[in-house]
């Protein structure tokens, strides 16, 4: 029985994570309780003061107000413990409470009591058991003054009062758990909807890039944009017809994941962006979104990267692939295609240059266009090929990477 009450009660204390907010939100709340404390305790003292009619129990009292306000505001400001601020508002209240109870009537010491403990509960998200526990406490001294005769008023009455007091304070007491229950699946459904947004921000992000995603997001639409400086790259994986009659389809996926996995870490060391993936072929482009000078030496560089990897890779694995690659440089536009399903692509005479240079490639062979060549051959050493008739370009020169 006791283990199925531990376990209810387990509940109501949340993670360390969602307490610690709760208990920062706390320490604003309480703050703002002593403020209150300390300026209605100065003023009242003032105006009894003015009034010349104050007494040593007002001292006293009003006093309590100031102390305890001005020494909470220290409590809040200094690095006290997280429970701190809050169990001694607590101990306040219950000071000065028991404190009002002995020189007043006891309806109006309940007055003062139920609002005190509803203004707690309603600026504060106090834990129900420590809150509970404090609240039989605190009435169990009362229990005790009345019997020691130290509150004034008809035992009848004051009988009467503290029905009404236990049941109140029942109320609260349930109100507190009802109010917690509330506060920790909201920060739980809040959770769970901010790791569900973070994992379609990281889907999205696979084929968008950030920027281009936050002004889908912020307008609900994107503009094409045209950028004059870019190199596009193209690999391709030449054996694939070959590798699909001899491999089954899940490991000849399992090798094309693998394969594009590590290109795109090439990708991303270079500075470069990976456009989409058809099938055996892997497209990516440098100098876009953000402008990069260097554009067409990293592609050329991530191209080489490339054919470096598989040869690697074939040392190694029983299935050997055959890549092809071709880059080209110049302008290009780029948008986002698609109304229902989102792709982020590229268009113009760079891509489809940088496509017809691929296809040129023979297998491990990287093949650019002049326009890359004249940006790039001081850094990289090429073979002029023999002029090629290019479809769309007519006859053009070409160059391989020596590697």
């Amino acid at each position: 029985m006791f283990k199925k009450i531990f376990e209810k009660l387990k509940r109501y204390f949340p993670s360390k994570e969602v307490s610690d907010d709760i208990h920062r939100k706390n320490r604003e709340s309480v703050i703002r309780i002593f403020i209150f404390s300390f300026v209605f305790g100065c003023i009242c003292l003032l105006i009894k003061f003015i009034n010349a009619s104050l007494l040593k129990q007002h001292y006293f009292y009003y006093g309590s107000y100031a102390v305890f306000g001005i020494t909470g505001i220290i409590l809040c400001k200094t690095k006290s413990g997280k429970y701190t601020p809050t169990v001694y508002c607590l101990l306040c209240f219950f000071f000065i409470s028991l404190y009002y109870i002995t020189l007043v009537p006891f309806t109006k010491a309940l007055v003062y009591f139920i609002g005190f403990v509803v203004a707690i509960e309603i600026l504060t998200n106090l834990n129900p058991v420590v809150f509970s526990i404090s609240i039989i406490v605190y009435e169990t001294l009362v229990l005790l003054a009345i019997l020691n005769g130290k509150i004034p008023g008809k035992e009848e009455f004051e009988i009467n009062s503290i029905s009404n007091m236990i049941l109140l304070s029942v109320i609260v007491i349930y109100i507190s758990f009802w109010k917690r229950r509330i506060v920790i699946n909201k920060y739980e459904t809040e959770k769970k909807i901010a790791e569900e947004k973070q994992k379609s921000e990281e889907l999205l992000l696979n084929v968008l890039p950030r920027n281009i995603m936050e002004q889908l997001r912020s307008k609900g639409s994107v503009e094409p944009e045209a950028y004059e400086n870019t190199s596009v790259l193209f690999c391709q994986v030449v054996n694939y017809s070959e590798l699909s009659a001899k491999l089954g389809p899940e490991r000849l996926v399992n090798e094309l994941n693998e394969v594009f996995g590590v290109f795109d870490d090439i990708v991303e060391k270079n500075s470069c962006m990976r456009i989409k993936t058809m099938g055996e072929i892997y497209m990516a482009v440098c100098g876009l979104p953000e402008p990069n000078p260097h554009h067409a030496e990293h592609s050329v560089a991530c191209a080489k990267e490339f054919v470096e990897y598989i040869q690697k890779h074939n040392e190694n694995s029983t299935v050997q692939l055959k890549v092809r690659a071709g880059v080209s440089s110049g302008s290009v536009i780029a948008g986002i295609v698609g109304i229902r399903k989102y792709i982020y692509d590229i268009f113009g005479d760079t891509v489809n240059t940088a496509y017809r240079m691929k296809g040129l490639s023979s297998p491990m062979q990287i093949k650019v266009s002049p326009v890359t060549y004249d940006l790039v051959k001081e850094k990289f050493d090429f073979e002029k090929q023999t002029p090629v008739d290019v479809k769309g370009k007519g006859m053009m020169d070409t160059y391989n990477l020596s590697y």
